[in-house]
C-alpha cells in the first residue's frame, strides 16, 4: 500500500514536471481574430485620476484567437504622452502576449482622451486605443 502510494506520487510529479508553465492572461485582454486584424478594432484604458507630472502603465494582454500568427511592427501616437511597449516576436494563435501601455501626465490637466494605434504586420488597419485619464 504505501509503496503504491509513493509510485503514484511520483508519477503525478514526473507528469506536472514534462509540461511547461502555460501563461493564463487576467485582467485587460484584448482578443485579437481574424476580422478584427482584417478591420482594426478599438479599445479604451482607462487610467483614473492623477495628479499632473505621474506617469502610469498598464499592462494588456494580446490573445490571438485568429488562423495565423501575429507580429506587432509599429505604434503611432497621437502625442507624446502615450508609449506602448511590445515584442515583436510573433503571437502564434492560441498563445497571450503581455504589452505595457503607459500614459505620462506631465504638462497635462484637466480630462485628457489621447489615442495610439497599433500595426500589425501583413494588415492594413490598425488596432487604436483611447487613453483615458483626469488629471488634476
Amino acid at each position: 500500500m504505501f509503496r503504491g502510494l509513493i509510485l503514484c506520487s511520483l508519477l503525478l510529479l514526473a507528469a506536472c514536471m514534462s509540461r511547461p508553465a502555460q501563461v493564463v492572461p487576467t485582467g485587460h485582454i484584448v482578443v485579437l481574430t481574424d476580422s478584427v486584424l482584417q478591420c482594426g478594432g478599438c479599445d479604451t484604458v482607462r487610467f483614473g485620476r492623477l495628479h499632473s507630472g505621474e506617469t502610469v502603465v498598464s499592462r494588456l494582454w494580446f490573445e490571438n484567437r485568429s488562423s495565423q500568427p501575429v507580429v506587432m511592427v509599429s505604434v503611432a501616437r497621437s502625442c507624446g504622452c502615450t508609449a506602448l511597449s511590445f515584442d515583436a516576436a510573433p503571437i502564434l494563435p492560441g498563445e497571450a502576449r503581455v504589452v505595457e501601455f503607459s500614459f505620462d501626465s506631465r504638462g497635462e490637466f484637466g480630462w485628457q482622451f489621447r489615442s495610439l494605434d497599433l500595426f500589425f504586420a501583413g494588415f492594413p488597419q490598425p488596432f487604436r486605443f483611447f487613453a483615458e485619464a483626469d488629471v488634476e
